[in-house]
């Protein structure tokens, strides 16, 4: 073992020379083996290869997680000769690693899953670091003038002082730091930029032209100095586009995956900076803590496949260097972090492979049900008791399917997450407020103890990385995490959490755990969850009264008035030629329209504007339509911009699916503003479906007043539903599956956090109503077509949710394909 130039025929031998410093080469012959590296982090990347060989798994950076085999006799054939596939990966913590433990253990991961690299990478906020705000009161001319004012951050880059200043301490930085490859010239974050003439008059006068003028003087100083050294910023928010002229060869750009403030598109960012000099790398967003709070699948790093997609798309396009602002919440996102890792070394490596790798040999005997879980997770299904049911029942499972100490221990750890989620879930419910921000749910010593029962557990479990537990506890964002206290009369919420936050931090012991395990399984034990199957359709979609007319004729013409929307997209058929007019009426006279529209079909713009009047006076506009086709119209409506769309006597339907899509085009959320119990929508529910969830998503200040009914009048639904529930409606088919005897197939209507209806046989095939009367509710329907129409006639149903479904064997049957064969 060691490095090439310790060895250097068999360096030569194995190929070593044609890599780069990482280059290793790990291989057996005639009895010996070879651990070689083209440099010392090299020989380590050569270890961790062989130990994985042999069956060592480093899968969190937990302890708990570390895979150890029980090998008695060792024989291994081994040939690899392999190099990164990106020159610098890191997949990092916002706020850091908080403790000596998780900085211990995050440090080992990064070794053992080989992160890190030779090509070390500064692309950070960095203006501050050179010229710190503190300089404002000796040189105010350093800084921006923003409005006719100077004020910091952001610096007034034309000024010949700031320049001279600023490429000094940059070339200062390098000497007091000869490791460094790099040195970043990010700007400082948000906003704020010089407005001065001599600065406008940079190339086209764009926040780019300042930014990357300013890195170019700094990549001129440090090239003279330091051949061979780079500098190094992200192309970000208002310096998303390139500049208008040539960047200096030692300028690396890693480019932002979010905050694209750009109309180019990822591929022609990415070719635009090539084109003007820099090299490229990518900045990309794994988890960040307040967009998706530790919630299992709510994060890039949860939705594995997609996150494993993404890296190996990177990798095509040439990014030579990968940068992952993450969380250190290792219960949702675990996999996807350790699966990342793996795809940055080597982005060919397949990804249902690896994701099967952490299930058998994290879980032995108990794969099956925590791949159950943790496939659910990466499908990026919205957090809800439902959803906790599901994961609580498959890690029942998976302790039952075991006896080994170390998957027992590793369970722990997820029964330790799932409890949190439940601690988490109950203190979020009691505290919602209404309109006028006054809690509604629970009484106040409801609301302290569930907060307090959820800060104290999430302080004991801060060291086994299983939630960000710093930025949820000690950031800012706790007192907006926990904002219901301070609508308590004399209570201190910094006083509280001084006081849940000094009790002792053991991690929960497996017995304690065992306890937290069957008050969650009993907390949920009424609740009947199913399974959210991911039905999809494709097809085109088409009118109703052609797909399924007996069902339209059911309803008996049966029309409602057209809801109020705050947001939500319209899906239409229209024909080459057309004149179609839009109108938006307020919702009342205190609504304003001021609304940028956008009509497309497929994903390509047909037609945008903007249409305005005054307060609670209607607006309307006309578009011609270019070809026959399916259009999308996103009538750009908003808060107290909320309006009833018209779009003329056509079938119409809106979108009632999750906003972001995870990978395909991403639509809006249906958003009603105060819809009306008489106001009916309707949906349609293919032959064969065995189930289906509702979601209520938020708003209902905070209640959603709830009825699901099919024609004939009988009625599956009728509840108040808290914001953040989902309704599971099961068909009769499933009795076999959930038992003839249970509250399903009694019909009875429970309450929503325990709602799971059994469908009267022959309901499916069939065209449904909603109805709900809520503030500001956002609606979503799974494993039926996610389209509400106002009108039976005005539903528009996807062609192969007819052709798909199970066949009745009635005349009926073969009339509906006829219809489709037309």
């Amino acid at each position: 073992m060691g490095t090439a130039t310790d060895f250097p025929e068999e360096a030569k031998a194995a190929g070593l020379s044609t890599l780069g410093p990482e280059g290793v080469a790990v291989w057996t012959d005639k009895g010996r083996l070879w651990l070689l590296g083209n440099s010392p982090i090299a020989v380590s990347h050569a270890v961790s290869i062989f130990l994985e060989e042999l069956g060592f798994r480093w899968y969190f950076p937990d302890p708990a997680w570390t895979v150890t085999p029980r090998l008695r006799d060792v024989a291994v054939q081994i040939r690899k000769v392999e190099q990164p596939g990106f020159a610098w990966r890191r997949i990092w913590y916002g706020w850091g690693a908080r403790t000596p433990q998780l900085q211990r253990d995050y440090d080992a991961w990064m070794l053992r899953n080989r992160q890190g690299g030779a090509f070390r990478v500064d692309c950070g906020h960095a203006w501050e670091r050179y010229i710190p705000a503190a300089m404002f009161a000796s040189h105010p001319e350093w800084f921006a003038l923003v409005k006719g004012k100077r004020q910091p951050p952001q610096l007034c880059v034309s000024n010949p002082e700031l320049q001279n200043r600023f490429t000094e301490a940059v070339l200062e930085f390098l000497r007091r730091h000869p490791e460094q490859t790099m040195v970043s010239v990010e700007p400082n974050d948000g906003g704020g930029y010089c407005e001065c003439p001599n600065c406008r008059a940079i190339g086209n006068g764009s926040v780019s032209d300042q930014v990357f003028f300013l890195a170019n003087l700094a990549a001129r100083a440090v090239r003279k100095e330091f051949p061979g050294k780079y500098i190094g910023l992200y192309a970000y928010a208002h310096h998303a586009d390139p500049p208008s002229f040539a960047l200096e060869p030692n300028v690396y750009v890693q480019i932002t995956t979010g905050f694209r403030y750009t109309t180019l598109s990822w591929e022609d960012q990415i070719r635009a900076f090539r084109q003007r000099g820099a090299q490229v790398g990518v900045y990309d967003y794994f988890s960040v803590y307040p967009w998706d709070w530790d919630f299992p699948g709510a994060a890039k790093a949860g939705r594995v496949f997609e996150l494993a997609k993404a890296v190996r798309e990177y990798h095509t396009l040439g990014l030579t260097t990968y940068d992952a602002e993450s969380s250190c919440n290792w219960g949702p996102n675990g996999p996807g972090y350790w699966i990342a890792a793996h795809l940055m070394w080597n982005p060919q490596l397949d990804a249902q492979s690896l994701f099967e790798d952490f299930c058998t040999r994290a879980f032995e005997t108990a794969a099956a049900p925590m791949r159950r879980l943790y496939e659910r997770w990466s499908r990026g299904e919205r957090f809800s008791p439902r959803s906790l049911k599901l994961a609580l029942q498959d890690l029942d499972a998976a302790y039952q399917a075991t006896t080994s100490p170390e998957v027992v221990a590793r369970l722990d750890r997820v029964a330790m997450y799932l409890h949190w989620l439940r601690l988490w879930l109950e203190y979020d419910q009691s505290s919602r407020r209404n309109q006028w921000n006054r809690l509604v749910v629970a009484s106040p010593e409801e609301i302290i103890q569930r907060a307090q029962e959820c800060v104290v557990f999430s302080h004991r479990i801060m060291d086994t990385g299983l939630i960000h537990t710093f930025p949820m506890l000690f950031s800012s964002w706790f007192e907006q995490r926990f904002a219901a206290l301070k609508l308590i009369d004399g209570f201190d919420l910094m006083e509280a959490r001084k006081t849940w936050t000094g009790q002792p931090r053991a991690i929960p012991t497996h017995e304690e755990v065992a306890q937290f395990r069957r008050e969650d399984l009993k907390k949920f034990e009424t609740l009947q969850a199913v399974e959210i199957e991911g039905r999809t359709w494709r097809g085109p979609l088409r009118p109703a009264t052609e797909l399924v007319p007996d069902a339209v004729a059911s309803w008996r013409q049966a029309k409602s008035a057209l809801p109020a929307i705050e947001s939500g997209e319209i899906l239409f058929l229209g024909r080459e030629g057309e004149e179609l007019s839009i109108s938006w009426q307020p919702f009342d006279k205190g609504h304003t329209i001021l609304c940028d529209w956008l009509l497309r079909k497929q994903e390509a713009t047909v037609a945008s504007g903007r249409v305005e009047a005054p307060k609670g006076t209607p607006a309307h506009t006309t578009v011609k339509l270019p070809e026959n086709a399916l259009y999308v119209l996103n009538p750009g409506t908003d808060f107290w911009r909320a309006a009833r769309i018209n779009i003329g006597d056509r079938p119409f339907v809106l979108r009632a699916a999750p906003a972001d899509t995870h990978g395909a085009p991403s639509g809006v959320p249906l958003r009603f503003w105060f819809p009306a119990m008489d106001e009916r929508l309707y949906f349609y529910v293919p032959q064969g479906t065995r189930h289906f969830v509702l979601g209520i998503v938020s708003g209902g200040d905070p209640w959603t007043q709830l009825r699901i009914q099919t024609a004939d009048g009988r009625v599956i639904v009728d509840d108040r539903v808290l914001a953040g529930s989902e309704i599971s409606v099961i068909v009769e088919q499933d009795h076999r599956t959930y038992g003839a005897d249970s509250a399903m197939a009694n019909h009875s209507i429970l309450p929503s956090s325990e709602q799971s209806e059994a469908v009267p046989k022959g309901a499916d095939g069939q065209i449904w109503s909603l109805q709900l009367s809520g503030l500001r509710c956002v609606v979503e329907l799974y494993d039926v077509p996610p389209y509400l129409a106002c009108t039976p006639q005005g539903l528009l149903i996807p062609e192969d949710a007819i052709s798909h479904s199970q066949s009745d064997g009635t005349e009926k049957a073969a009339q509906r394909a006829q219809i489709l064969r037309q």
